[in-house]
């Protein structure tokens, strides 16, 4: 079996650690020959790369995991590029989450105006990752886990390159919240997805190998959550009970009640400041642990489980057992209800190279169908705005949102942005 070699963009995050912890506990299957991580934050990037390197020592097989100074020497000759990086960092995540609300909109990175103003910095970020890739590796297969997911993909799947994988841990979040919530076993687990990336439904959803109906009995959130994901939570089931056998995509629910998230991030703050004040403790930790000759990962940025899709993702391509997973990808004709070439989120069947959407038997309510219309017109518009930007088009594509809805207003936000943003998004710059 050939060995891979892995490049992460982004890999000074806090989340990276914990994936490089996931790739180790399956390091026999994946069959990696290298890691190569790349970030513009090259101090961080530094004590990251050391600390994965030794962890990764200790692995059996290991594999070296190195920082490497340049985007070109990261993905030269790599088999597999990981792009899960955050241009704008979280000083423009912070305007992503508070510009909608003085609109009465929800301020959320992914969903609405935030995700619109954050997939202007993220795509062209990301075509220059696809182009430096048809020079340097034009065998590789990206896979994309910078949000918003749904519409960094469709643009790079646009501009014609069609090596990529989108990736999302949050269906299995939503399900590991309700098997929490029912306090019941969750894996093994089985279930459909169709949608668009956070704007999916799950059906036929097996807990331990058991079809699960969702209780008529209200269920307490998981005493995990906080207040915004206690909040998705209630309105979840709250819908459920109204769809039997499904389950929503949590972030639907900020189109499904959006006044309860405008009042909720008012009351609480951005979820930026939050992150901003816990980030040095992240690294504080990973400086301290890389400089043991065993270090310990004790804590790092995701959840428990974080890294598991990725590398599910990763195990199968190497040819390992067959994954069953929910990934984003071009349609091509898996669904009637999008159209061919637009990158849904599907339940998805991955084999060596061969991958392939298994949606037939999912599940698309008809009072949903209309907002997903919706969407996919929104996805596609931003996707093309932020690749050939003008005014008419950016106005256009953010109007297209469900919860913007007028150009008038998508108008104001769009000149409030590129006073706000200033030079972090280009797309104001050339418009």
């Amino acid at each position: 079996m050939k060995q891979t070699t892995l490049t992460i963009i982004g890999g000074a995050s806090a989340y990276v650690p914990g994936l490089v912890q996931a790739m180790i506990a399956r390091a026999k299957q994946l069959n990696l020959k290298a890691v190569r991580l790349y970030d513009l934050d090259q101090q961080r990037l530094e004590v990251v790369a050391r600390l994965c390197n030794k962890m990764a020592e200790l692995a059996e097989p290991h594999f070296p995991v190195t920082a490497e100074p340049s985007l070109s020497l990261a993905i030269k000759d790599a088999d597999i590029v990981l792009n899960s990086s955050r241009p704008g960092g979280l000083a423009c995540r912070r305007i992503d989450e508070t510009l909608p609300l003085d609109f009465d909109v929800p301020g959320q990175e992914t969903v609405g105006p935030g995700g619109f103003f954050f997939a202007l910095r993220s795509i062209p970020a990301a075509l220059k990752l696809t182009r430096k890739m048809k020079q340097l590796a034009p065998n590789a297969l990206l896979l994309n886990y910078t949000n918003p997911s749904n519409i960094v993909t469709q643009a790079i799947v646009d501009s014609g390159f069609d090596q990529v994988i989108g990736l999302c841990d949050q269906a299995y979040e939503d399900l590991e919240a309700l098997s929490s919530a029912m306090n019941c076993k969750m894996e093994p687990l089985a279930f459909n997805c169709l949608g668009l990336n956070h704007a999916s439904v799950y059906s036929s959803i097996e807990f331990n190998g058991e079809p699960i109906e969702v209780p008529r009995a209200h269920l307490d959130a998981p005493d995990f959550m906080d207040q915004d994901h206690r909040l998705r939570f209630e309105i979840c089931q709250t819908w459920a009970k109204e769809h039997d056998g499904l389950w929503p995509n949590s972030y639907l629910t900020y189109y499904l009640q959006p006044e309860a998230f405008v009042k909720l991030s008012k009351e609480v703050g951005p979820r930026a400041d939050v992150i901003l004040k816990s980030i040095p403790r992240y690294y504080e930790h990973f400086k301290e642990e890389s400089e043991k000759r065993s270090p310990e990962l004790k804590f790092f940025r995701g959840s428990t489980g974080f890294g598991d899709l990725a590398v599910h993702v990763l195990q199968a391509l190497a040819g390992g057992l067959p994954a069953n997973l929910v990934l984003n990808l071009r349609n091509n004709n898996a669904t009637s209800f999008f159209d061919k070439d637009t990158v849904i989120e599907t339940s998805a069947e991955i084999y060596g190279t061969d991958v392939r959407s298994t949606c037939g038997q999912a599940i698309l309510p008809d009072d949903l169908r209309s907002l997903l219309r919706q969407l996919e017109e929104y996805q596609r518009a931003t996707a093309a705005a932020a690749t050939a930007p003008s005014n008419k088009l950016l106005t256009e594509a953010l109007a297209a949102n469900p919860l913007v809805s007028s150009s008038e207003i998508a108008a104001k936000m769009i000149h409030s942005a590129s006073e706000k943003y200033g030079s972090a998004i280009d797309s104001f710059n050339e418009s």
